[in-house]
Parts: C-alpha cells; sequence; structure tokens
C-alpha cells in the first residue's frame, strides 16, 4: 500500500538547469568573493563548497564508467564531456552558484525576508549537524558556519530542517502558488485535485503464506479466502459508512486473533512428544478481543497512477522498460482503487497470488480538516506536487539568463585539486 507522505515534494531539492558561463573579467582584487552573478556577489566559501560537490559529480561519472571508485589522482587525470576534469568541476560549481543567485535575486524582487525564527531554527540545526570546524571537509578547506547554514538541510522525527536558500525557494513558491499566488490555484481547486489523485483506503491484508514464505496449502487457502469473503459481508452488512470502519477494525482484530491461532496450534503440534497432556476447558471464552476505536486505523493514502513517457524523461535512453511483478501488481492495484472499487462498499481484492485484501474506500473530503489531511504541510505538500514542474522550469529560465562574472584570482586559489580532498579518497 502507498502512503502519503508528508513533504513528499519538499523533502526532495529543486533541481535549477545548468547555466551558460562566458569568458568573463576579473572582479576585485581579493579573493572573498568567487564571482559576480546578475549583481549577487558569490562567497568564496560557497563557491568553495560547490566545487567539492562538483568535484563528487565527477567522481560519480567517472565511477560510472570504471566501476569503481576513483582516487583523487584518478579524477584529476580524467576527462568529461571532452573537457579535463578541473575545467569540468569548475564549470559545474560555477553552475550551481548561478543557481543560488537566481535564489536570491528572485527572493529580493519578491520582497522576501527570512523570519526571526527560521533564522533561528538555522543556526540550531547548523550547532547540531556541523562536525566540529577544522573536523570535516568543508571547514578545512575554509567554508565557513555562515556559508553552510545556507545551504544545510537536515530530517528527523518526520520533520524537514531548511537551510536559507530552501526558505527562500519556499518563500518564492508560495509567492507565486500559493493560494494568493498569481500562478496558482484556490483552495477549492486545490482539494479538487487532492481528491482527484488521491484516494482514501481502508485495509486488512490477508497472507497466504506461512512464517517462512512457503505457499499454504490450497485447503487452508480457501479457509482464509472464506473468511476473507466473510468480512466482507460483515462490513457491508452495516448502514452507516463510519459503522463500515469500525466493523473492519473488528474484522481485522479478528483475522490477527485467527492468526495468532493458527500459529500457536502448528507450534504446539510441532513440540508434540510421547507425553500425555491432559486439557480442562470450560464454558468460560477467555479470548479478548481488541478492537480500536480509531476510525481511521489501518488506512493508508493511494496516489492515482500515472505514467510517464521516454520524451518526458530527459535521461531515458530507452523508450520502454521490462515491469516487474512487484510494479505489475502496483499499477493494477491502484488502477482498481480508482477506476472500479465503489465508495463505501468492502470489497475482496486479489492483490497477488500470495495476497487477498479486503478493501474500502471512504470519502477524502471527510479528512480534509486542518488538524488531519488538510493541515499547512499536507496544503504545501500539494502545492508542490501540483506546481513543482512548473517551479522548476520558472527557476531554470531565471539561472539561463545569468552570465557569471569570475573572479580569476579566487578560480586559481579555489582550483579543485589544490583543496584538500583527502577524506573523498576511496577507502582501502
Amino acid at each position: 500500500m502507498m502512503k502519503f507522505n508528508k513533504f513528499v515534494a519538499a523533502a526532495a531539492s529543486f533541481a535549477l538547469a545548468a547555466t551558460a558561463v562566458g569568458c568573463t573579467p576579473t572582479i576585485g582584487k581579493g579573493t572573498e568573493m568567487a564571482m559576480t552573478a546578475d549583481g549577487y556577489d558569490v562567497s568564496s566559501g560557497l563557491f568553495i563548497f560547490y566545487t567539492i560537490l562538483a568535484y563528487q559529480d565527477a567522481a560519480s561519472i567517472i565511477q560510472e564508467q570504471k566501476g569503481t571508485v576513483p582516487t583523487v589522482k584518478e579524477v584529476k587525470a580524467s576527462h568529461i564531456d571532452n573537457l579535463e576534469a578541473e575545467d569540468w568541476i569548475q564549470d559545474k560549481a560555477v553552475e550551481y552558484c548561478a543557481n543560488i543567485a537566481a535564489i536570491e535575486n528572485e527572493f529580493a524582487k519578491i520582497g522576501g525576508q527570512l523570519t526571526s525564527e527560521e533564522l533561528t531554527e538555522i543556526d540550531q540545526i547548523a550547532e547540531q549537524k556541523l562536525a566540529p570546524e577544522g573536523t570535516d571537509i568543508y571547514s578545512k578547506n575554509g567554508v565557513s558556519k555562515d556559508s553552510i547554514k545556507k545551504i544545510i538541510s537536515a530530517t528527523g522525527s518526520g520533520t524537514n530542517y531548511y537551510g536559507e536558500y530552501e526558505y527562500m525557494q519556499k518563500a518564492i513558491f508560495d509567492h507565486y502558488y500559493g493560494f494568493e499566488g498569481e500562478k496558482g490555484c484556490s483552495e477549492d481547486e486545490l482539494k479538487d485535485y487532492f481528491d482527484e489523485n488521491f484516494a482514501r483506503v481502508k485495509y486488512i491484508s490477508i497472507d497466504m503464506t506461512d512464517e517462512n514464505g512457503d505457499p499454504l496449502s490450497d485447503d487452508d487457502k480457501r479457509a482464509l479466502r472464506r473468511k476473507a469473503e466473510e468480512y466482507v459481508r460483515e462490513v457491508n452488512g452495516e448502514k452507516d459508512n463510519m459503522d463500515k470502519m469500525f466493523k473492519m477494525n473488528e474484522c481485522r482484530s479478528d483475522y490477527e486473533e485467527y492468526i495468532a491461532t493458527q500459529t500457536t496450534a502448528a507450534e504446539d503440534e510441532e513440540t508434540t512428544t510421547t507425553t500425555t497432556t491432559t486439557t480442562t476447558t470450560t464454558d468460560t471464552d477467555t479470548t479478548q478481543t481488541t478492537t480500536t476505536t480509531d476510525p481511521y486505523e489501518n488506512e493508508r493514502l493511494v496516489q492515482k497512477y500515472t505514467t510517464t513517457t521516454a520524451d518526458e524523461t530527459e535521461d531515458s535512453e530507452t523508450t520502454t522498460t521490462e515491469e516487474s511483478d512487484y510494479e505489475k501488481a502496483d499499477r493494477e492495484y491502484k488502477q482498481f482503487v480508482f477506476d472500479k472499487l465503489e465508495m463505501n462498499k468492502a470489497t475482496l481484492y486479489e492483490y497477488d497470488e500470495n495476497t487477498l485484501y479486503v478493501l474500502i474506500r471512504g470519502d477524502l473530503r471527510e479528512r480534509m480538516t486542518e488538524d488531519d489531511y488538510w493541515s499547512d504541510d499536507y496544503i504545501y505538500s500539494l502545492q508542490l506536487l501540483k506546481y513543482n514542474d512548473d517551479f522548476t522550469d520558472y527557476m531554470e529560465t531565471l539561472a539561463e539568463n545569468i552570465i557569471p562574472e569570475k573572479n580569476s584570482s579566487s578560480f586559481k586559489r579555489y582550483a579543485p585539486f589544490k583543496l584538500d580532498l583527502s577524506s573523498l579518497e576511496p577507502k582501502q
């Protein structure tokens, strides 16, 4: 079952395109600033950071070609896209810096300001996440904490923490694609989008294999299928939709107890010896049935299946790829949920040869409340899901129009292979 993940789009970096870099004059006499991009001064600390990142990009390309992690010496001796590695790495670092210049300039254009809360959080995360000064590759090469704070990103306990640039991107996105934005949609339209692309599904998963993953006997499979069919009848026997959800909880508890009983019986049978045991039965049923009072227990959000053609995927090298058994089962399941699963009607569905589902689809709009599926996090995630491609295209266009002016002194001083890259050497 697919579970809708908060910040499903926000957790990923916005991919900005490469920019063209022309021959440019030296700016300034020192090396404090590495370049100027469309009026934004890029510090040498940021340039070093992105040079290291570009080196790692180069090493990954070479590793794909060679099959092994290259040494710094091997990277230095390599050519990428008909360029010497050093030139390729510096060009890539310039591209990264032009991208952040586009963010900085657009943030200023919309009158953006980081809040005191955001700045405090960034500082706290930097203190928690950064290694002691002088022990990591960045500080060893002169990248300051202030530079890292612009870029840092961390995830923990289900929450994303952003550096300055990610907060800036979020502000730019909100400006254009939020409910008040010129490129966005209304709240009602976003709810329609949510309802059209996601389904609220409650389920009981019935496993047709034993504890070793081997298929059950035909008799056992038939018994489980009869039990699943009985669950469907019991759920559909309820008249109120919420009662159907509670009945699903009861049926799931019954199934779990049944499996536990079967497992115990099998274990007892395996350990039976010549010892005779006497059991005493009573009329009292001591079985405890625990039924959750949460009607949304074991619900999942299922996202509508969509296809992406080879033409829509830039990096696609082939027009078709063979679909795995898992991918096929997942695709067919999603298509069933959206095309055939009736609202508020329990249905038996065969996911694959070893798994049955008892499914019921609820009204997603019932859960679109501010403390449930219509919180600020969900709203932002949906806006990203709907508009992230448009936003990326917009930022790419801004970045492509930037022609940076390089400080040749900085480029010479912080050339890739003058940096301390020892920590990136392959481990012996």
